[in-house]
């Protein structure tokens, strides 16, 4: 069996699908860095419905370097450091991991199941993730949009997937991901995806319950 999972909101506490329960990673980047949150959301993450356009989408598609996007857009909010130095705080701060899915994560794979992570990320965070993090000690691979060259929310994303693990329409992966839009893309990839809320969705899902004691 094979059981994807996503990270914001999922392997990781910090951004969620539902605004009430995120925890956001640049809640104090003023005062840590003298950076101008609003002015750094709306230059580099874009305005809502209008995402496609940022630096950010260009970044978590792979078609742009996030340290040069970064470069053009950080002096305009007021920050004064390294680049390299910003890229490091991001991430640390961005990386609160959700401990009870870790968990579960590992009673996963000691009871023989592949896990992979499916994730949109650009390619600095994605090595954070799978090196620094440690993720490569609890997943088999990590997909993720920069490499493959799509958003997670477009079709072709889960489609790569696929391709690349050669999963046919009668093995369903699991997939747990905290956004619905993106559980009905993989629904209709043939994933057997489920909306992540807490750990509990993975402890009490109808494929996997019979697995804990």
């Amino acid at each position: 069996m094979k059981v994807f999972f996503d990270v914001d909101g999922v392997l990781i506490d910090g951004w969620h699908a539902d605004v009430a329960r995120r925890e956001p990673w640049d809640a104090t980047i003023e005062a840590d860095l003298g950076i101008d949150r609003d002015a750094f959301q709306l230059l580099f993450f874009g305005t809502p419905g209008n995402r496609s356009a940022s630096p950010m989408f260009e970044c978590v598609t792979g078609r742009r370097d996030l340290k040069r996007a970064l470069a053009a857009v950080l002096p305009r909010a007021g920050y004064k450091g390294g680049v390299g130095d910003f890229v490091r705080y991001w991430s640390e701060k961005n990386s609160n991991i959700n401990p009870e899915v870790f968990d579960l994560v590992r009673e996963l794979r000691e009871r023989g199941v592949q896990t992979f992570v499916a994730t949109g990320q650009e390619h600095y965070r994605a090595g954070y993730l799978w090196n620094d993090l440690g993720f490569a000690n609890h997943f088999d691979r990590l997909f993720y949009s920069a490499e493959i060259g799509v958003p997670k929310k477009d079709p072709r994303f889960f489609e790569a997937i696929n391709r690349a693990l050669e999963i046919d329409r009668g093995e369903r992966p699991l997939f747990f991901d905290d956004q619905a839009e993106i559980v009905e893309l993989a629904s209709r990839a043939g994933w057997d995806a489920a909306t992540f809320t807490s750990a509990r969705n993975i402890q009490q899902h109808p494929r996997l319950k019979h697995l804990w004691p």
